[in-house]
Parts: structure tokens; C-alpha cells; sequence
């Protein structure tokens, strides 16, 4: 019995050795690696997931990214600044260099500053109101997004996609300087409805109307294939030759 009695601690240490040494439960797990909580303007300059956790006010710039592989979820929360700065601002490319795209910003709400974003990544799921500038994406992909009330662009690209926004009442709603996919977007109330001053562009089932001034400006040669361009000041204006336009409503 006593030599029994001797091993009990023995025995309990090893099991405390034991599930010391055991994996963490899931959701302990999943805590340990969730996203890094923001609470204030401040500069991001480690890969990794972010999310914002309350509404941020800015005076000049308020989040900028120094690095790549960053993924910021505004959690639905809102950015508001004060007329200046950009709110959230990504690295610049060296010049004669295509700019890496691995950024991505989603779920928020961005209003009052000078330019609402200005990275090379995927811009999604943002309500972008009341800037002079909206959204403007280097190399990238813009999506789903609600984009309104913006003094000049409301979206700007260089190279990639523009699907599935709602662009309303900007000064120009979407501009693009080389070429792009734009595809499924509805574009209203804005002076130019899409300004695509670079060629070899794709357009597919837009609906553009009731732009004050153009509706669709379209540097050939591009495809517009089953758009809607109507109540515009003017509809189409193809600046070259070489477009090829089917199956499009546009009178």
C-alpha cells in the first residue's frame, strides 16, 4: 500500500506533463490566429489579417499598408475624415514595375476624404460616399461595391476587373487608364458614366443611364457586348476603329 500511495504523484505528474503537451482546443486555436483588432489611424507595415473593431475620424491619411499580404476587414465600421488625406493607402510601385496586388480591403464604410482608397489588391464590399475621390485601384479587382457622391472618379483602374458595383452620382464613374474587364455594373446620375481612354477594354451586360454627359466613352479597339446605354447626354462615343459592338442597347 505504501509503495502504491508513492506513485500516486508520480502519476498525476506525468498526466499534467501529458496535457500540457496536448493541442489546444479549436476554438483556442482559432483565437490565437484571428485578426489583429485596429482601433485608431495608424500604419500597417506587417503581412497578415486585420480588422477594424470601431469607427475611425482622420485628419490626413489614416491607414496606410507598408506591406504585402495584408487582408483588412473594416468589420462594417466607417472611416470618416476631414476632407484630406487618403483612408486607406497602399505601397507604391517602383516606376517601369507592375505593382504586386496582394492587398485586400473589404466590408466598410469610407467618407470625407480627399481619396477613399489608393492600392494595387481587391477593393470589395466598401459603401464609398462623399470623397473627391472613390476608389482607386492601380492593378486590381473592384467589387460589389456602392459608390456614390464622389467629386471626380468614383472608380479608377489601370489593369483588371471592375463587377458588380453601383455607381451613382459620382463626377466620372468609372475610368480606366489601359485595359479592364468591366462587367455587370449599374452606372447613373454621374456626368460620365465610363470613361475608358485605354484600349483593348472588355464590357459586358452594364447597364449605364441617365448620365448627364456621355454615357460611354470607349477607346477602340475593345468589345462591348450586351450593354445597356440609355438617357444618357450621349450614349457612345468610340474614339478609333477597331471596336467590335453586339448585341448592345444602345440607341
Amino acid at each position: 500500500m505504501r509503495r502504491s500511495t508513492a506513485l500516486v504523484p508520480i502519476a498525476a505528474a506525468f498526466a499534467a506533463l501529458i496535457l500540457g503537451c496536448a493541442p489546444r482546443a479549436h476554438g483556442e486555436s482559432q483565437k490565437q490566429s484571428g485578426p489583429i483588432e485596429i482601433e485608431r489611424c495608424q500604419t500597417i507595415d506587417q503581412p497578415g489579417s486585420y480588422r477594424l473593431v470601431k469607427n475611425l475620424r482622420a485628419s490626413g491619411d489614416c491607414l496606410v499598408i507598408k506591406a504585402q499580404a495584408v487582408t483588412l476587414d473594416l468589420g462594417g465600421f466607417a472611416i470618416t475624415g476631414d476632407g484630406t488625406g487618403t483612408a486607406i493607402k497602399g505601397e507604391k510601385a517602383q516606376p517601369g514595375t507592375i505593382p504586386q496586388a496582394r492587398t485586400v480591403v473589404r466590408n466598410g464604410d469610407i467618407s470625407q476624404f480627399a481619396l477613399a482608397t489608393n492600392l494595387s489588391g481587391t477593393v470589395e464590399g466598401l459603401r464609398v460616399t462623399s470623397n473627391g475621390k472613390g476608389i482607386f485601384v492601380p492593378v486590381g479587382i473592384v467589387r460589389g461595391n456602392n459608390v456614390q457622391f464622389n467629386g471626380s472618379a468614383g472608380i479608377e483602374i489601370a489593369d483588371g476587373i471592375v463587377i458588380d458595383n453601383l455607381v451613382v452620382a459620382n463626377g466620372t464613374g468609372i475610368i480606366v487608364e489601359e485595359a479592364a474587364v468591366i462587367t455587370r455594373n449599374e452606372v447613373s446620375g454621374n456626368k460620365v458614366g465610363m470613361d475608358l481612354t485605354g484600349t483593348g477594354n472588355t464590357l459586358i451586360s452594364n447597364v449605364v443611364d441617365g448620365n448627364s454627359e456621355i454615357g460611354l466613352r470607349v477607346g477602340c479597339p475593345s468589345n462591348l457586348t450586351q450593354n445597356t446605354a440609355i438617357g444618357n447626354g450621349t450614349n457612345l462615343v468610340l474614339n478609333g476603329t477597331g471596336c467590335r459592338n453586339d448585341d448592345n442597347v444602345i440607341p
